[in-house]
């Protein structure tokens, strides 16, 4: 009597090492593009993250500039008044104010991206205004480094005597 349990016909033996060769490369093949995709979304996403980072960090220093007196609205060193200055020109705050730091300023997150922060404070007046409107535009400028290329965000502000608590 025959022993069907060990016995094997040509061709039953299961897969080649060739068929099984075949089969990793298709793997393989199909996994790369998979991966660059992958590779690509995260560093996208990690590029988007920083970006928002700056962009809440300039939005806060709009903020806290719109909270300060219109007087101390100013660049610190700077000592041309909104009085003396031309459209576009720099100024200082009044007389008695420390004014911003015009910066660069370095500030690290707790997310670990380093920023340099730039305030900017300059007589602003469109053509709708008479040049004696004591209008400030403030500007702050935060940029960045990697990932991905250097890059920065700016938030901009008009600022007229009556928009703050003096």
């Amino acid at each position: 009597m025959r022993d069907n349990k060990h016995s094997c016909r040509l061709g039953d033996g299961g897969y080649t090492i060739i068929e099984v060769l075949i089969a990793l490369t298709l793997l393989v093949a199909a996994m790369i593009p998979l991966a660059i995709i992958l590779s690509t979304g995260l560093r996208t996403s990690v590029a988007n993250q920083t970006r928002i980072h700056a962009k809440e960090l300039a939005s806060t220093e709009i903020d806290e500039v719109k909270g300060m007196s219109y007087s101390a609205i100013g660049l610190a060193g700077v000592s041309t008044t909104i009085e003396e200055a031309t459209n576009g020109q720099q100024i200082g705050p009044e007389a008695g104010y420390s004014g911003l730091e015009a910066g660069p300023e370095t500030v690290q997150t707790p997310s670990g991206n380093t920023y340099e922060v730039t305030r900017d404070v300059r007589k602003y007046v469109n053509s709708s205004m008479s040049n004696d409107a004591a209008t400030k535009q403030v500007t702050i400028t935060v940029s960045w480094t990697g990932p991905g290329p250097a890059s920065s965000e700016t938030v901009s502000t008009v600022i007229g005597p009556t928009d703050t608590a003096d």
